[in-house]
This record gives C-alpha cells, sequence and structure tokens, in this order.
C-alpha cells in the first residue's frame, strides 16, 4: 500500500507544480496588487505611485525583460527619495516588485 501512496503523492506534486506556472501579469492584476499593498501606512498614495509604474513601463513597449525591468528602476530611482521621507519608501519597494513581476511574467528571458 505505501508504493501506491508514494506514486499518489508523486503525481500530485508534479501536477502542482505545472500548475505554478508564471502566466503573464495583466495591467489590471498589477494595479489591483500595487494599489493595494497591504502593510502600508494609510498617508502613503499607493494609486499616484503604481500609476507612474504603470504609464512609464507597463504601457510601453520593450525590446527585452531586461530592458522592462530597467523601467522599473527608473521609476524606483525617481520615488524612493521623497517616499523615504514621508515614510513611504516600503510602498515604493512593493509597487517595484510588482513592475519587476510584470517584466518576468511578460517579457522572455
Amino acid at each position: 500500500m505505501k508504493p501506491l501512496s508514494l506514486l499518489i503523492l508523486v503525481v500530485l506534486l508534479a501536477g502542482l507544480a505545472g500548475c505554478a506556472a508564471s502566466r503573464p501579469l495583466t495591467d489590471s492584476e498589477f494595479r489591483g496588487f500595487c494599489y493595494t499593498n497591504i502593510g502600508r501606512k494609510v498617508s502613503c498614495d499607493t494609486i499616484e505611485l503604481c500609476n507612474e509604474y504603470d504609464s512609464d513601463v507597463l504601457s510601453v513597449e520593450h525590446a527585452s525583460r531586461a530592458d522592462c525591468a530597467r523601467g522599473c528602476e527608473n521609476v524606483y530611482n525617481r520615488q524612493y527619495v521623497p517616499s523615504e521621507f514621508i515614510g513611504c519608501g516600503s510602498t515604493v519597494l512593493t509597487a517595484y516588485n510588482w513592475c519587476v513581476k510584470y517584466c518576468n511574467t511578460n517579457y522572455p528571458q
């Protein structure tokens, strides 16, 4: 009975591994995750921060994943210092991370 249980477990894990494959993150999913940045300070304006990523990176066609990620980094670099002074640095970092996830799932390596 144990070999059968082990075989079933292996098959289930293999099936779950196939489900874990990344699909492209959509623009609307990016906005939803970015806008609702859990754990942020209430005073941090996630909509303004995230919209800058949306207009400067997501809405632009990039030549590669690296080019897209550079766009995320450029926005992050512009936003971080002013946002850190008002206690919103973690909000900017979360927006940056969602931007990079968008690049990683929408552009081949």
